[in-house]
């Protein structure tokens, strides 16, 4: 798996906070599980049934898989993550409810088949870029497109949220986003949250 700088920096990150915290949501950088499992719910509103094909970009420590095992939704869940530790970890705790690859879909798609899921989701996996993250998002949504039979849904924080410029995080343009994923002709909904500090983006494709 070739990684470029920025994914090189991401591992890094993502590698230490695991070392520091364990496998917890403080591994993953988020600020309370509850707002983890908020945005769980957002993805699942994109149509996720049980029985369907679920691709994970970004799955950290399988806590999405968790959760849908948790509500009863009973999913074939695949997981792809960049950071091996992550991955290693996904294999050892969640591997007999779950396939777990460490790659990049930016790569040749990982070497996974067209349309070969319903939906393809990503939580959390543009905050820490730093070079071009626009261009990265961009990118990545292309890859998601072409690996989703049905429909696409990711989030990340928004240029809308107080004082963005005080945060180190990347920050998307919600209209930029909304009118770039249109321009493909799927069908797009974006759904900010109550403090606009984040929105998640859904995409279908045409039937």
């Amino acid at each position: 798996m070739a990684l470029d700088r920025d994914d090189r920096r991401v591992v890094a990150l993502y590698s230490a906070l695991l070392r520091d915290h364990g496998p917890t949501f403080k591994a993953l950088n988020w600020s309370a599980k509850e707002t983890q499992h908020r945005r769980f719910e957002d993805l699942v509103k994109l149509g996720i049934s049980p029985g369907d094909r679920v691709l994970d970009v970004g799955c950290g420590l399988g806590d999405f898989l968790s959760w849908l095992v948790g509500q009863g939704l009973q999913v074939e869940y695949t997981g792809i993550d960049i950071t091996p530790d992550f991955v290693a970890h996904c294999r050892k705790v969640h591997g007999a409810e779950g396939r777990f690859l460490e790659g990049n879909i930016l790569e040749d798609l990982a070497g996974l088949a067209p349309q070969s899921f319903d939906w393809v989701v990503a939580s959390g996996v543009f905050a820490h870029r730093k070079d071009h993250p626009w261009a990265y998002m961009k990118a990545l949504i292309r890859a998601m497109m072409a690996l989703a039979k049905r429909g696409v849904a990711f989030n990340t924080q928004s240029t809308l949220a107080p004082y963005p410029e005080r945060w180190k995080l990347f920050h998307a343009d919600p209209g930029q986003t909304d009118a770039h994923c249109r321009a493909t002709g799927w069908t797009c909904l974006l759904v900010h949250d109550s403090c606009q500090t984040d929105f998640v983006q859904y995409m279908w494709r045409p039937e």
